[in-house]
């Protein structure tokens, strides 16, 4: 099987090895002594979940339209896509992106791009084969206001979540942020 060359092997190596049996043959990572390629995680500390009500993480979301703006204003050349892990937590960003261009009307340019990698706000089971050079992923999931984390992820939790977010995942040519309200531990 072949893929197609890109600029940081590290975004596909784990997808390389644990579903295609590293049989996905790629070209070797560009060299990135700025940290422009690769994997970055973006903790957002005060990020609520609003289990039971709108299912969404409100500053979790305003972080992501600030990482939006930051890509568009630093690197309009390269093509970005948003995935979140939930329907409601895209309609979400979405909303909020939608009311910063209102206030920022340079920005909805970039917003209305036309073409193969125009930008784009999906979920984890509508983004297939959208790849582009940054992609921002939205956990959503995250302590409630009573301070309690439960393991219920939506679609991850659901019988074929982890292809659903090796598709998510794999979908950055150059880079991939991880925005989350809490750490892995």
């Amino acid at each position: 099987m072949y893929l197609a060359p890109r600029e940081n092997e590290g975004l596909i190596a784990f997808s390389n090895a644990r579903f295609y049996d590293s049989r996905l043959v790629t070209f070797p990572t560009a060299d990135d002594a700025e940290g422009q390629l690769g994997v970055r995680w973006e903790h957002v500390p005060d990020g609520i979940y609003d289990r039971g009500k709108s299912r969404t993480n409100a500053r979790e979301a305003l972080r992501i339209i600030d990482l939006v703006v930051e890509h568009w204003r630093n690197h309009p050349e390269e093509s970005l896509g948003v995935v979140t892990l939930s329907q409601a937590q895209m309609d979400r960003v979405d909303d909020l992106l939608q009311e910063r261009i209102k206030g920022e009307p340079e920005l909805e340019a970039f917003y209305a791009q036309e073409g193969d990698e125009r930008f784009f706000v999906k979920n984890l089971e509508n983004v297939q084969g959208d790849e582009r050079d940054h992609i921002i992923l939205g956990i959503g999931y995250g302590k409630d206001n009573r301070g309690v984390l439960t393991t219920g992820f939506g679609p991850l939790n659901r019988v074929g979540g982890e292809r659903r977010l090796n598709v998510a995942i794999t979908r950055a040519k150059r880079r991939l942020t991880a925005v989350a309200s809490f750490r892995y531990s």
